[in-house]
């Protein structure tokens, strides 16, 4: 899978570079560009990339105010890009993976898009996280009578895990595992 990325800078020649130095890069998609905060806040919520270059000084917004008026449900990956290296501090304070003082060589470039994590697996892992949490809600809307299993799985009150319970009532970590001592004589899951 290609990792989606958005260039955003008010420079053309500063957006250029970056497009040239990508275009050498494999899995990586250019999904757009945004030349000032408001296109930036735009082109995120519609295009949701997993990995956007942010330029700090644009007209419109800057870059961190173009992440406070995000209304995303992912937020991406951040590389800031500016000539000034006095917002540095703040832009790891919104958790960017780098920062890149203008003019940067490739090499610099390289080591910033490495720490870029891969987009499938956090994508793939937030779509399993969504459904699961999807089915949870749809079974605790349900009528006792309709789900059985739904009083099985409650929240331990001390650690927040699953706790399951066994057919003879015992608390247990897997569902439908015997519990040591249960009377069951013949048990579900042997």
């Amino acid at each position: 899978m290609q990792i989606r990325t958005l260039i955003v800078d008010d420079e053309p020649l500063a957006r250029d570079r970056i497009r040239e130095m990508l275009k050498t890069e494999g899995g990586i998609e250019i999904i757009g560009e945004a030349r000032n905060g408001q296109e930036a806040i735009d082109s995120i919520s519609a295009q949701e990339p997993d990995l956007v270059f942010l330029d700090v000084q644009m007209p419109d917004h800057d870059g961190f105010e173009v992440l406070q008026n995000l209304k995303v449900k992912r937020m991406p990956v951040i590389i800031f890009v500016t000539a000034y290296d006095q917002h540095a501090m703040r832009a790891f304070d919104v958790h960017a993976i780098d920062y890149l003082t203008k003019p940067f060589d490739r090499k610099r470039f390289a080591d910033a898009l490495d720490r870029a994590p891969p987009a499938a697996p956090c994508a793939v892992l937030v779509d399993r996280v969504d459904r699961v949490l999807a089915a949870r809600r749809h079974v605790a809307a349900l009528p006792a009578e309709q789900s059985p299993e739904r009083d099985a799985v409650e929240e331990d009150e001390m650690d927040q895990q699953p706790v399951r319970r066994c057919c003879c009532g015992r608390r247990t970590r897997r569902r439908g595992a015997p519990t040591r001592g249960c009377r069951a004589a013949a048990h579900p899951s042997s």
